[in-house]
């Protein structure tokens, strides 16, 4: 794991370049969190990629018959069954909203912001949709198709877990559940849209904007 330090961000912005195992990043979270509730340690920002794996949000059942051969999660955020797996851009955030006086609507807004400004700068037109988390693109069929996810988690004034893009990964998985529980809906990567991109070439941009979350 290697920290980025971003003057105009004081924040521990931080990257794994390997996977990481879900419950080892579940304990990381929790015990981050506490610690920021102490005024132990700095608010914190993390970019990761998961072995593949399916989580569901609290109080939310994953339908199993379908899924071989994958772990599956039950979790303290909000939000239903999504898959996570390499090739995917995980960024989960470790933030102060008491401390900073968000709540927390206001704070899904930013990440929801943050993510189409970021791929409209790789010129992908993205949106959001009523009643729905979530960011949405066009599919080369033009459906309507999610390219990125959220799911958040507050304790203690701090909110944690965080969203999901879908870069170049095996979009296959998404085949196996109702994504956001919405039946046969449809879900797409950057690949899918722009051939030759890499998960570098997203973080530099995603780098670059994640300030903007916190003006």
């Amino acid at each position: 794991m290697k920290i980025i330090n971003k003057k105009n961000l004081s924040i521990d912005l931080m990257i794994s370049d390997y996977l990481v195992d879900y419950k080892i990043a579940m304990q990381f979270m929790e015990e981050r969190v506490n610690s920021i509730v102490k005024e132990e340690k700095n608010e914190a920002i993390w970019f990761l990629e998961h072995p593949s794996l399916y989580t569901a949000g609290r109080a939310h059942q994953i339908e199993k018959s379908h899924i071989k051969n994958t772990p599956i999660y039950n979790t303290g955020r909000g939000g239903k069954t999504t898959w996570h797996g390499p090739g995917q851009r995980i960024i989960y955030f470790m933030i102060n909203i008491r401390k900073r006086k968000y709540d927390i609507r206001e704070f899904v807004y930013k990440l929801e912001d943050f993510i189409i400004k970021s791929l409209k700068d790789l010129n992908i037109k993205a949106f959001k949709r009523k009643k729905l988390i979530g960011i949405w693109t066009k599919d080369q069929k033009n459906n309507d198709a999610k390219i990125a996810s959220l799911g958040l988690r507050v304790s203690k004034g701090i909110i944690y877990h965080g969203i999901s893009i879908n870069i170049n990964c095996d979009l296959s998985y998404f085949k196996k559940i109702d994504v956001c529980g919405i039946k046969n809906s449809h879900v797409t990567s950057i690949s899918s849209i722009k051939s030759n991109i890499t998960i570098n070439q997203i973080d530099e941009i995603l780098v670059k904007n994640i300030s903007q979350i916190f003006t």
